[in-house]
């Protein structure tokens, strides 16, 4: 999947859960939240942060879809921030999260368990292509529709 669907994914996830109040401090969750959607592309020197030069170095050492599109990656990256912030750590681990869920759905797939297993969870979907396109628009459609009902719920 692209960037734009990622986000548009990862703040629907993280707008259900402020919406149902697991979260003290939406601003951390939020950030953590924004930076785990787009973290496990790091090793893609095309994605939003491969292309930052801080992150360069990393696309010299790992293979695109490889440790960081792992869920065993995602608990290791997280669960330390977790026990200082519990918002930060839930926000990383869930964008981390919807991040890997949408790649799984992509015909390049995702090997979910590396490196403690092969099996990759493969998709049918077109990275870019136009199914992505409608799914995409979807979930901004969702996402408009909570933010309202939020906004709803805090004004009556």
């Amino acid at each position: 999947m692209i960037f734009r669907t990622h986000l548009a994914f990862g703040f629907l996830i993280g707008l259900i859960v402020f919406y149902f109040q697991f979260v003290e401090n939406g601003i951390l969750f939020f950030l953590f939240l924004f930076f785990g959607i787009g973290f496990p592309d790091v090793d893609n020197n095309k994605s939003k942060f491969g292309r930052k030069s801080f992150f360069k170095i990393v696309n010299l050492f790992f293979k695109h879809r490889g440790i960081f599109h792992s869920l065993i990656f995602g608990i290791i990256l997280s669960w330390p921030i977790y026990f200082f912030d519990k918002d930060a750590g839930a926000g990383l681990f869930l964008g981390f999260l919807s991040h890997i869920i949408l790649d799984s759905f992509t015909k390049q797939g995702v090997r979910i368990f590396y490196p403690l297993s092969n099996l990759n969870a493969r998709g049918f979907i077109k990275t870019g292509g136009n199914l992505e396109k409608i799914i995409f628009y979807f979930f901004i459609l969702l996402d408009i529709l909570v933010v309202a009902k939020l906004l709803n719920s805090i004004i009556l």
